[in-house]
């Protein structure tokens, strides 16, 4: 409960951070918005090699990022919001199954802009967990109550940005917290992505 009301107490300062921006120091920020999608290679690993979910499936990333604060042109702060599916296939004795996770993201990333298209960006990715789904032999099984609904990661993305505001990226994203209840077990998520992104710029407003 005290993870779900952090979770939501960042989205809010996410906002006012963004709104305040624009009221107060409006110069500071680019109006951009980003649309991203992305497809991933997920896995789960732990402390237990024989019981993690080790075996990678594919997934996807899809969600909006924004410019939420400007040093100057080359470095800045973006936030957003990112859905992502992902998970893990596990193997014990002659069963196999995956366990399929749907987490709602909101990273918060300093980025570094090169003159020539090239950039870097890192930082933190709370996520709280939406769904968990362990399937095998045809059968399927709610697997939210095995499972923290908080997870922290750290984002590392490189890419470029082309002149005609489309630009890719490849991103790692190793998560931080044990995303499972077991206090006997830790297990974390680990995602690398191939990500397409969009900038939508909107015009500011002249005043008469």
């Amino acid at each position: 409960m005290k993870r779900n009301v952090l979770f939501l107490q960042l989205i809010a300062v996410c906002l006012i951070a963004f709104q305040s921006c624009y009221v107060v120091y409006p110069w500071f920020c680019e109006e951009e918005y980003i649309p991203e999608i992305c497809l991933t290679r997920s896995s789960v690993y732990g402390d237990d090699p024989s019981s993690s979910w080790d075996d990678p499936i594919i997934g996807f990333q899809a969600g909006i990022g924004l410019p939420v604060w400007s040093f100057s042109d080359q470095l800045s702060i973006r936030s957003g919001g990112l859905l992502s599916f992902q998970g893990g296939g596990w193997t014990e004795g002659n069963l196999e199954g995956r366990v399929n996770l749907w987490y709602a993201n909101i990273p918060v990333e300093l980025r570094y802009q090169l003159p020539g298209g090239f950039f870097a960006q890192a930082g933190l990715q709370p996520g709280l967990l939406l769904s968990a789904k362990d399937k095998y032999e045809g059968i399927t099984e709610n697997f939210m109550d095995y499972m923290n609904k908080f997870d922290l990661s750290v984002p590392v993305k490189i890419g470029y940005k082309f002149k005609n505001n489309i630009g890719v990226n490849l991103r790692m994203v190793p998560g931080l917290t044990d995303i499972t209840s077991d206090k006997d077990e830790k297990d974390r998520n680990f995602v690398v992505g191939l990500g397409l992104t969009y900038g939508i710029k909107i015009k500011k407003k002249q005043k008469e």
